[in-house]
């Protein structure tokens, strides 16, 4: 932020408790500030509604108001998940509610992260990605779609230890929905919700939010860091809408390991596509090749998702890779430029670590 004039607002105290000290960031619902509680001497972040037209009616700003509301209940649903930010409370000030969040010191989100520093490398893709699918999949099992993930809406932050990027943490909940929980929706029928360009297929056909959706967009999330661009990137919203449904992913050229796994996530109709499960163990393997199941390592075998071969996700219990850390001059974090060699690009087909495994021709010859 600017260090000159004031930003509009700070030193405001929201709901006789929270000192506005700062404007951390804005979005589709409004401002995030980070505050002072004064009540408890520590650092929160606060969630501002903004009403930006005027003439918005009644019936619209109330709307509004309820999907916050919504968005603090389905966010304190998964409070405690170490991969989703803490929703703390929610409060009305002035007539319109604040949400009280967790405040995330040194964080940065992803999309800011790859535009600073370029590409990712594909292990530290798959280790950010296995974490906000625990944090989606958490969700899903509670009924609660996040529809909007994307880069920005994931935080990379210092660990207790201070490692940079450790802490993975999937944040905004403000469009999410709980279709079987009988609560009102709050999104008109004719909006089409979410980001262009991250959108499932299905999604823009005006189909229900489901866990699949969630999968395709989190697909697009780590193919954009791990390519530096989006895979339906164009030069309009529109443009990136027509791409998700008729267009094909932008070839890939630095995925290595990732892009038999991205292309099953980005696959178009939900019902062939890659499902959760198998989505974490394929990040599992990414990491830690040599705990692959042997079927993954046999010629002959077929990728997860083909032969109907059941993977049990990884528990909740247990943490999340550490981020590879760097040695000597070089890091494993980012990947290589254009021309560099990549430690994780993908082995030639039918050496030994080939994930997915090239298929043997069987003894009738080639299928």
């Amino acid at each position: 932020m600017s260090s000159g004039a004031p930003q509009p607002g700070v030193g405001r105290v929201i709901g006789g408790r929270y000192l506005l000290l700062n404007q951390l960031g804005s979005g589709g619902m409004g401002h995030v500030w980070l505050a002072h509680d004064q009540r408890l001497a520590c650092e929160v972040a606060l969630k501002e509604i903004v009403f930006r037209d005027p003439g918005e009616s009644g019936r619209d700003r109330s709307a509004r108001v309820a999907r916050a509301r919504a968005e603090a209940r389905h966010a304190a649903g998964l409070r405690g998940h170490p991969h989703v930010v803490t929703v703390h409370d929610v409060l009305e000030h002035e007539g319109l509610p604040w949400i009280v969040m967790e405040y995330v010191s040194g964080a940065l989100d992803l999309s800011a992260l790859i535009a600073l520093r370029g590409a990712l490398a594909p292990a530290e893709c798959a280790r950010i990605g296995l974490a906000v699918l625990d944090a989606l999949t958490a969700g899903h099992e509670r009924g609660v779609m996040h529809r909007d993930v994307k880069p920005a809406n994931i935080l990379l932050a210092p660990d207790r230890a201070g490692s940079p990027y450790a802490r993975v943490l999937l944040t905004d909940y403000g469009i999410s929905v709980q279709p079987d929980g009988g609560e009102t929706r709050y999104t008109l029928t004719s909006a089409l919700v979410g980001t262009a360009g991250y959108l499932a297929p299905e999604r823009t056909r005006g189909g229900p939010p489901t866990a699949a959706a969630d999968l395709f967009s989190l697909g697009c999330t780590l193919y954009c860091a791990v390519e530096g661009h989006g895979p339906f990137d164009r030069e309009s919203g529109l443009a990136a809408l027509t791409a998700v449904v008729l267009e094909e992913p932008r070839p890939m050229l630095r995925a290595g390991a990732l892009e038999p796994l991205l292309a099953a996530m980005l696959v178009k109709d939900p019902v062939h596509r890659i499902t959760a499960e198998e989505t974490a163990a394929a990040l599992s393997a990414i990491l830690t090749p040599r705990s692959r199941p042997r079927t993954l390592l046999d010629p002959g075998s077929e990728p997860p998702w083909a032969g109907g071969a059941t993977h049990t996700a990884p528990s909740r219990d247990r943490p999340v890779p550490e981020a590879p850390q760097s040695h000597g001059s070089g890091s494993q974090w980012y990947a290589p430029s254009a021309g560099q060699e990549s430690s994780s690009a993908p082995p030639r087909a039918g050496s030994p670590g080939t994930w997915p495994p090239a298929r043997e021709p069987s003894a009738a010859g080639p299928a």
